[in-house]
């Protein structure tokens, strides 16, 4: 017990500036952790993620439209550590926490120890508070672990263990197949007239890894019954969900205009790659080019969804920091270095993503911690409809009938019981503990789709929820629902913008 404590002092008195930073890293995202559920991407994951814990079947029993991993690691999550938002952030610290460890250990091998500190240092500053939503759980937080060990042990010419580490990646969010495929060009730039089979080898083993673990979902689905569902929801569906605003002349147009960087560099290196083997040299790229090869391909990842949400631009920030950093201590790459940064934040604010700027973050924060606020109060400073779902929940959760000593004689709802609302809302469902009725939680899902709606209302008839909940004013035509409530529903109350509907009681049997 001593060496260990002896080993661990010396550790940390080595590291300390690292050290300092995760404590400081913590303590700035130390908010997250009693933050409401107000955000509608954390609301999503954790329904889908509580249904999956319950035994449900993703794709199949709920639905969403990326790929697997982030679902199955909120189902087990909530699974371990129990069923509230708490348990999710408290997996965002620990793994923000470790992504920094890791991600410092990458950029000392690239660099040097004092580089390394500051480029971790940015990349804490950059996605630990609200400027880019980095105290949300979200897909590209999370892809930064992954994809930073994919790296690390890439370069340590374990190529299989790196296509592993890049498929998780991948599986969290499809945009991770982009940092795969900065690392794939990196090692084939490797080859010259001397290396042609090994590194084809290299290249082949972190096809073969990459391909493993979704090759494992495909079974995994195949044997549910499940696979033409998860291949249409998780890949198909995206080709309909970027096309919403990547439309120019053609269906996803505008992803081939935001593709010239990325094609104009390739072609670059291409050349480059051509003329040394062509006077039989060594090819001779370096780990800066692969950073700015990295830093186009994760930036375009990020814009790959059409959608300025600030948290898309997450995915870029690993190689911005470390493109930023090594271009202030190599003075040779500082011209270039900020030449990619500037185009990048050009780029970034043209296509309209925005820093999301909130003051009242921290003081309220502390307003609440010290007794000032409320936790109602407290959670409409994030957003209304927050306030609203919370208000809703506890009104399902609550007591239907009092007997005379003041005791719950009969509660609102029961664990059997379902509920269906018709809107962007799906935190509802988790707050209050009940089961979706349709496997479609948002309107999103099934606007514009005559075929999903006809879905929903099937399956919401078949399975009667005792609430309806629908936001007013609609949020689009639901006529079938509307016969359906009418026939079938009385109108209970109303809360803010959102009609009660309770199921009359001769439409149970």
């Amino acid at each position: 017990m001593e060496r260990f404590l002896a080993q661990a002092t010396k550790l940390v008195l080595t590291n300390k500036i690292l050290v300092i930073t995760l404590m400081v890293t913590f303590f700035v995202r130390l908010p997250s952790l009693f933050e409401p559920l107000w955000y509608g991407d954390e609301a999503i994951y954790l329904t889908i993620g509580q249904k999956l814990a319950r035994g449900g079947l993703m794709y199949v029993d709920i639905f969403d439209h990326k790929t697997p991993g982030i679902y199955y690691l909120a189902a087990v999550t909530l699974k371990v550590l129990g069923e509230s938002i708490w348990s999710f952030r408290f997996l965002l610290m620990i793994w923000v926490l470790v992504s920094l460890v890791v991600f410092y250990l990458l950029a000392k091998k690239m660099f040097n120890k004092k580089a390394a500190l500051w480029a971790v240092i940015l990349l804490s500053v950059l996605t630990s508070t609200p400027l880019i939503e980095g105290n949300s759980v979200n897909s590209e937080i999370l892809m930064i672990l992954p994809i930073t060990l994919g790296i690390l042990v890439g370069l340590n010419k374990k190529f299989f263990l790196s296509g592993i580490f890049f498929s998780l990646a991948f599986l969290l969010k499809f945009p991770g197949v982009f940092d795969f495929a900065a690392f794939f060009v990196f090692a084939a730039l490797a080859i010259n007239k001397n290396t042609i089979v090994p590194t084809l080898k290299n290249l082949l083993g972190l096809t073969a890894g990459f391909l493993l673990p979704i090759i494992l979902t495909i079974v995994y689905f195949t044997a549910k019954g499940a696979l033409g569902t998860y291949v249409y929801s998780a890949f198909f569906f995206n080709i309909a969900y970027t096309s919403y605003h990547n439309h120019f002349i053609i269906e996803n147009g505008l992803l081939i205009v935001k593709a010239a960087p990325l094609v104009t560099l390739l072609i670059y290196f291409l050349v480059r790659l051509y003329s040394r083997l062509k006077e039989q040299k060594e090819s001779g790229f370096g780990l800066y080019e692969f950073l700015i090869i990295w830093l186009v391909f994760s930036f375009y990842g990020a814009t790959f969804g059409g959608r300025p949400y600030e948290h898309y631009i997450i995915q870029a920030v690993p190689a911005f920091s470390l493109v930023g950093v090594a271009s202030f201590y190599r003075k040779s790459l500082a011209k270039i270095g900020a030449a990619a940064i500037t185009v990048i934040v050009i780029l970034t604010l043209l296509l309209g993503f925005q820093p999301f700027i909130t003051p009242s973050y921290y003081p309220n924060f502390f307003r609440y911690l010290s007794g000032k606020f409320t936790f109602e109060q407290y959670t409409a400073g994030f957003n209304w409809h927050a306030a609203t779902n919370y208000a809703l929940a506890t009104f399902l959760k609550g007591c239907e009938k009092f007997n005379q000593g003041g005791n719950c004689e009969r509660w609102r709802t029961s664990k059997e019981d379902k509920l269906y609302v018709f809107s962007n809302q799906p935190g509802i469902y988790f707050l209050s503990g009940l089961d979706p009725a349709s496997r479609y939680i948002t309107f999103f899902h099934i606007a514009g789709d005559e075929k999903a709606k006809k879905e929903t209302f099937t399956e919401v008839r078949q399975s009667k929820p005792k609430y309806i909940l629908v936001e007013t004013p609609h949020l689009g035509p639901f006529p079938d629902l509307e016969k359906l409530l009418s026939s079938r529903y009385n109108l209970f109350a109303f809360y803010e913008d959102t009609a009660i509907y309770q199921i009359i009681p001769s439409a149970t049997n």
